[in-house]
């Protein structure tokens, strides 16, 4: 059958089933994107004795047509796994502490990204493309194979007059090297996005007597929040996610961030995984409000300039 051949109807029913395949391509993602949200979720509310029935029991409730319609109660939903892992860990101190070192790592990334960034894309110096690939080198090298110089590092800093703001046990002994390792991600998707303005943006500024400086963070950074919003978060899940850097450098119980706290919860003869999943879900939270808040310049940063390097 050609085209020609094609009846309205025809072409009405294939744009139907193109836009069901689209939608319907977009809801499998979502859905397989959050059940393990929601799994963990579902876990954490459960009593700890249902954890490990079989057939597994997805929802609290279920509609039984037998006799009639009625809802039937599958399990009992409880708050006893979050009251245990409150109880038994300084959760809200692990958590405070993964925020502070997940926002000072983003803050400092951003600006000297955004520096780096504007250097790289703005202004014509020998050796730019050498540079560039040696910030790209710089971010394929393997994280473990900066631990244990990082570690010496650290502890030879304890015996300093720094070594109380730099050495172990100490937020910014954490950030400096997580920054250092996602920077250049933050350099590339700025560089990126400054290459997509327009120069008349810049031209009035300098005419206008501003320095460089001036025209970076008086023009240049206040209409590219898609590329700030983008490198924060993905710095700031990095950080936040990170487990052997902080189990190494962060010693002290007071100190160490949500990750390691949720991997010290338990011993040698149990495991439990309702607390476990409590915990867990608890340290999803901040990510969740973060994506929901900057969604949108998150997605425009990924559309307007950062992928046209």
């Amino acid at each position: 059958m050609s085209v020609r051949d094609l009846t309205l109807e025809d072409v009405a029913f294939w744009e139907v089933g193109k836009r069901l395949g689209y939608f319907g391509s977009i809801l499998a993602i979502v859905l397989i994107s959050m059940f393990p949200v929601f799994w963990i979720l579902i876990s954490s509310l459960k009593p700890s004795g249902e954890l490990f029935v079989f057939p597994i029991e997805y929802l609290p409730y279920t509609i039984s047509f037998e006799n009639g319609i009625s809802i039937v109660q599958q399990y009992p939903l409880t708050l006893e796994n979050y009251e245990t892992a409150l109880a038994q860990r300084p959760v809200g101190q692990y958590l405070l502490n993964s925020l502070i070192v997940a926002s000072g790592t983003a803050i400092l990334d951003v600006v000297l990204g955004a520096l780096a960034g504007y250097s790289l894309s703005r202004l014509n110096f020998r050796y730019k493309l050498p540079v560039l690939l040696l910030i790209l080198f710089a971010a394929l090298l393997p994280f473990i194979s900066r631990l244990i110089p990082l570690y010496k590092l650290a502890i030879d800093l304890g015996g300093t007059p720094v070594g109380g703001f730099l050495g172990l046990n100490t937020y910014l002994g954490l950030i400096l090297p997580y920054a250092a390792f996602q920077l250049p991600f933050a350099v590339w998707i700025f560089q990126a996005y400054f290459k997509e303005l327009p120069d008349s943006l810049e031209e009035a500024g300098l005419m206008d007597g501003l320095s460089r400086i001036g025209v970076l963070f008086r023009i240049i950074l206040p209409v590219s929040m898609p590329a700030m919003a983008t490198a924060a978060i993905i710095v700031f899940i990095y950080a936040w996610n990170e487990f052997l850097f902080a189990l190494t450098f962060m010693t002290e119980d007071s100190k160490r961030t949500i990750t390691v706290g949720i991997a010290l919860f338990g011993n040698q003869f149990s495991t439990p995984w309702g607390t476990i999943t409590a915990a867990v879900f608890l340290s999803l939270i901040p990510l969740l409000l973060f994506m929901f808040f900057f969604q949108q310049k998150i997605v425009e940063g990924m559309t307007s300039g950062v992928g046209k390097a």
